[in-house]
């Protein structure tokens, strides 16, 4: 795990505890916890998500996740229990997952992967035995899609539009992948972003039947919103590449990309933006483990 910006708590001086005297008893300062959670999310979303995500700006209210009132309260709202269809712009989410997952905790078991990720795995590239002997054994594996997003896995995040070309296995894969989930009954965030097209022919994930299957077990959550205009390379859909000319790192000046709308943010912000001690008054649930919830109105169960 990268090492953060050494800095000294002001709270507890850099020892990582506090002391009470009156009760004679010790308990690990907000920088200590914090510390243990940036790990918790390197170990788990590999080491640049993870500080993706722990540096995003640190927000105390979401449409997908709202905190008690009062600590030893249920969360006033959680979504890591429901299937949702996020269309949301990718780095706008962060601050959303920050908060979802430093509120649930370092027990929490949790899996970000990709299309690609899923089509690999499905492919076999990932297996113990395709891998080099000399390296199999220091690096992780995946025999099977169970392996990558099994019931063993409380939330899992897919994002979609990741593919550099169309594969005719890809939409079958990330299909049998919300199998396995909704078999085990476990909750499913989809997200797609504005950069890889809507998820529609030409997405080169998209299948009639992995459409169908999506809007029967998932909630369309639209986080976009009318603010200020970004640009984002586009890829994951036919004709990306023709837009963005192949060009990984394009300027917002370049006339090869084309603009596209990206949501205003709407919720509370705090100024600490690496910070990832308590967000309110309260202490973080650590061990809170909501069940799934179905859609209601029918649709099925988690994936």
């Amino acid at each position: 795990m990268p090492e953060p910006e050494k800095r000294v708590c002001s709270i507890c001086g850099g020892g990582g505890f506090l002391y009470h005297e009156e009760t004679d008893i010790s308990e690990l300062c907000r920088c200590k916890i914090a510390e243990m959670m940036l790990r918790h999310l390197c170990q788990t979303c590999g080491d640049k998500l993870g500080m993706a995500i722990a540096r995003a700006t640190t927000i105390t209210k979401s449409p997908l996740f709202v905190l008690p009132d009062k600590s030893g309260e249920p969360f006033i709202l959680d979504r890591t229990t429901e299937n949702l269809h996020i269309k949301c712009v990718w780095v706008d989410l962060l601050s959303h997952l920050k908060l979802c997952l430093w509120s649930k905790g370092l027990i929490s078991r949790f899996r970000i992967v990709t299309d690609e990720n899923i089509k690999s795995v499905f492919l076999g590239n990932e297996s113990y035995k395709y891998r080099a002997k000399g390296k199999r054994d220091d690096i992780k594996t995946f025999n099977s899609l169970s392996d990558l997003v099994g019931d063993e896995y409380e939330f899992v995040i897919i994002r979609l539009g990741q593919l550099g070309y169309k594969n005719i296995a890809a939409a079958g894969a990330v299909q049998e992948a919300l199998m396995i989930r909704d078999a085990a009954q476990r909750p499913t965030w989809i997200i797609e972003e504005p950069a890889s097209g809507a998820f529609k022919p030409g997405h080169h994930t998209w299948s009639e039947e992995l459409q169908w299957f999506i809007d029967q077990h998932f909630k369309v959550i639209d986080m976009q919103r009318e603010g200020d205009d970004r640009v984002f390379e586009q890829h994951g859909y036919q004709g990306a590449e023709d837009i963005t000319g192949g060009v990984e790192d394009v300027s917002p000046s370049s006339p090869a990309v084309r603009p596209v709308r990206a949501p205003r943010r709407e919720t509370e912000i705090s100024t600490d933006d690496f910070d990832l001690g308590p967000l309110t008054d309260s202490k973080p649930k650590w061990g809170n483990k909501s069940g799934w919830k179905p859609k209601k109105g029918g649709g099925g169960g988690p994936v």
